[in-house]
């Protein structure tokens, strides 16, 4: 299924993808292919995929972006197991096949991780939507290919969205260092697999960019190598240390919960629910056009304690550009408050400042932005943005509170980029970004919060506060005692407000149901945690198993 979306008109008008072909394009409009719907048959198999050969443009475009769309929902019709939403968190890639002489090779352009899928709840029959920018693929997605993606835990809906207009710099060229592969953790410390490997570079590229895809699974040795286990990576050149991170992320606020299983800890590069982290690392300064270079990857040597069992599943690829085709270019890329997107509930609802992402697209260093931003159809703020920005780095940015009034007849809201270091920004396709403002609970001025805490010496890591915009604290409170129930009365003015539970411990006030086998006596009792009027009513509930913290925002009064 294919269709175009024109950029400059109130309605929104559609054309056969045919008619795409003969240049009806225009910079900003966006191509749309959608190859697998909520329709598409789940795929029949263990933790089997999704393969589907795609017609994509044959022309270069320019695409100024190329996103992938992915949207996965919990439904009864799925074939992994008799859950809708699958029991187990599975790991998938997203593959392309390109053919290359009488062979085909295989890039990954992603890796994801599966929801823990037992009392889901994954928004509903809209589903939960993850993007990847994967306008770095744009060589290898031309003509026919096949794609690999998903599995059978959940429904899959795929778009891709090839935006018209000029990139960051064109992307000349893609190459698998190490294609994508399975290694045992002792075969990379000792350098039996991924070894020292020399690339050519593109003589008439002028930037090149490494990317590492890493991430840990299984339970070998003393501390659960590799799935819970952080280790140190290195890339080196020439045989000279370049880059070198670690693989680790943080689960405890991951805005997917509760799920069935240990969501809130963290793992080596991935979370239940979540992508693989990506690590992207600039290698154009080191670096000439031409150059043969020897490229190793390297990995921390293990102790001889059984965890040289433990599995890492890695990609490395190679991106090749030309030079940038801006100077002065400040991109949006995101807004996380106030948005309705499902990968930031855990900050919004809120009215408190607004906080987005720019990133310096531009050749020359991003010292300056002049930010405009409000409600559509109201009068802008203004915020002067300073810093020093290189070349594709990123910051995020809290603006100054805007003027509400308005939402509640609209609750769309605008960012736009006016000036860039001064003058006219030279880039108009980035420049601009809008989002939804979900509207926050409205509490009278007198309530309860009511805090019953759980066992087990855990009502300790637990306090929690509750204030104003200027971010004054009215209320506080921990030190709790276990098994306890406490009601704080509270009184404020009308105003917007925020609601901050934390948990030290990042594993919520829920039983520790993972010990019903091993120890249960170390399960424990759930709390409980909720709002309530002077009579008693539940004005709002919190489930317990939320993981690192709570936010919540609330309005005494009404709407502005």
């Amino acid at each position: 299924m294919f269709w175009c979306l024109k950029k400059n008109f109130s309605a929104l008008f559609i054309f056969l993808f045919s008619g795409c072909l003969f240049g009806e394009l225009i910079d900003g409009d966006t191509l749309v292919l959608h190859p697998i719907t909520w329709e598409t048959r789940s795929p029949e198999g263990w933790n089997a995929q999704y393969k589907k050969i795609i017609q994509f443009p044959k022309s270069d475009g320019p695409w100024a972006k190329i996103i992938m769309v992915q949207t996965l929902k919990c439904d009864s019709t799925t074939k992994g197991d008799k859950y809708p939403c699958g029991e187990w968190d599975y790991i998938w890639n997203i593959f392309v096949n390109v053919p290359k002489k009488d062979t085909v090779e295989t890039f990954s352009m992603g890796s994801f991780v599966t929801p823990y899928g037992k009392r889901l709840w994954l928004g509903g029959e809209t589903g939960w939507e993850w993007t990847y920018d994967i306008t770095d693929y744009g060589p290898i997605l031309k003509g026919e290919r096949e794609i690999i993606v998903g599995n059978n835990q959940e429904l899959l809906n795929l778009k891709f969205l090839f935006i018209k207009g000029a990139p960051t710099r064109n992307i000349l060229r893609v190459e698998n260092i190490y294609p994508y592969g399975h290694h045992k953790y002792g075969d990379l410390a000792d350098d039996i697999v991924l070894q020292e490997t020399k690339l050519q570079l593109l003589p008439e590229a002028r930037g090149y960019k490494l990317k590492a895809v890493i991430s840990g699974h299984g339970h070998a040795g003393p501390r659960n190598c590799c799935e819970w286990d952080s280790k140190t990576h290195t890339f080196y050149m020439n045989g000279w240390e370049l880059f070198r991170w670690n693989v680790w992320k943080d689960c405890g606020n991951n805005p997917i919960y509760p799920q069935g299983g240990t969501w809130p800890f963290d793992r080596a590069g991935w979370c239940p629910g979540t992508k693989v982290d990506e690590y992207e690392y600039e290698l154009t300064p080191f670096v000439k056009p031409g150059d043969t270079i020897s490229i190793d990857y390297e990995i921390e040597p293990y102790l001889d304690n059984g965890e040289k069992e433990g599995e890492f599943r890695i990609s490395h690829q190679l991106f090749s550009y030309g030079s940038p085709n801006f100077m002065n270019d400040a991109e949006i890329i995101d807004i996380i408050v106030p948005s309705s997107k499902s990968a930031f509930s855990r900050f919004n609802p809120t009215l408190s400042n607004p906080k987005v992402i720019i990133k310096n697209s531009g050749a020359y260093n991003l010292k300056q932005v002049e930010i405009h931003y409000g409600l559509k159809h109201r009068r802008k703020s203004v915020y002067h943005w300073s810093g020093n920005l290189k070349f594709l780095e990123e910051e995020k940015v809290f603006l100054p509170i805007p003027n509400w009034n308005g939402l509640r007849r609209t609750q769309t809201f605008e960012v736009e980029i006016k000036k860039t270091n001064g003058v006219k920004d030279e880039n108009p396709l980035n420049n601009i970004l809008t989002s939804m403002v979900p509207l926050p609970e409205i509490f009278p001025e007198e309530f309860i919060l009511k805090i019953k805490t759980n066992n087990r010496d855990r009502s300790r890591e637990n306090s929690f506060t509750i204030s104003g915009n200027n971010g004054t604290v009215y209320y506080s409170g921990g030190f709790f005692k276990d098994s306890t129930e406490y009601n704080f009365p509270v009184k404020l003015k009308r105003g917007f407000y925020e609601f901050l539970f934390k948990d030290n411990m990042e594993d919520g006030i829920s039983v520790h149901w993972w010990n019903r086998n091993s120890a249960p006596e170390k399960i424990g009792i759930s709390g409980e945690l909720k709002f309530l009027k002077r009579d008693g009513e539940v004005l709002y509930e919190f489930k317990p198993d939320f993981g690192q913290e709570l936010k919540f925002g609330f309005i005494v009064g009404s709407i502005p």
